[in-house]
């Protein structure tokens, strides 16, 4: 009997150690004017960074069908190799633009954040064009 009570006790105590040093940890979590327009303006940075994720998609959607079709009509190697390397200089130019454009609007979007006192990250998606994969970074909040 005794044993058990002791078994009780000692788990009471971790339990409430356990439970009460988050309670304390925790900070000031109310959301601000200024924080609620900072986690608008990342929603909105966002949406535009996937929005030209979305055309680029298309864009490259598009020039991988053209290929496709050229392809089908080309019965020599040079000319299918020719076709080849057209379209991989195409679709690596818009990956690129892509890339800059969404680092840049990062860039600012992360600025802006930090200016209201939001705590973000870059976080890298992979992003599926019809024959690649190319990692774009929109932000994610951490805290504030």
């Amino acid at each position: 009997m005794f044993k058990k009570n002791v078994i009780a006790a000692i788990l009471t105590v971790m339990l409430t150690v356990m439970l009460g040093t988050s309670a304390f940890a925790a900070g000031d979590t109310s959301v601000t004017p200024e924080i609620a327009q900072g986690l608008s303006d990342i929603e909105l940075v966002n949406n535009q960074i996937y929005a030209e994720i979305a055309e680029a998609q298309g864009e490259a959607d598009e020039l991988y069908a053209d290929y496709l079709s050229n392809y089908a009509n080309a019965y020599d190697a040079e000319t299918k190799a020719a076709l080849w390397a057209k379209y991989d200089e195409e679709v690596s130019a818009l990956i690129h633009e892509l890339d800059m454009k969404t680092r840049e609007m990062t860039r600012v979007g992360v600025e802006n954040a930090n200016a209201a006192g939001i705590n973000v990250a870059i976080e890298w998606i992979p992003v599926k064009f019809p024959d690649r994969i190319a990692m774009i970074d929109p932000m994610v909040v951490i805290d504030w």
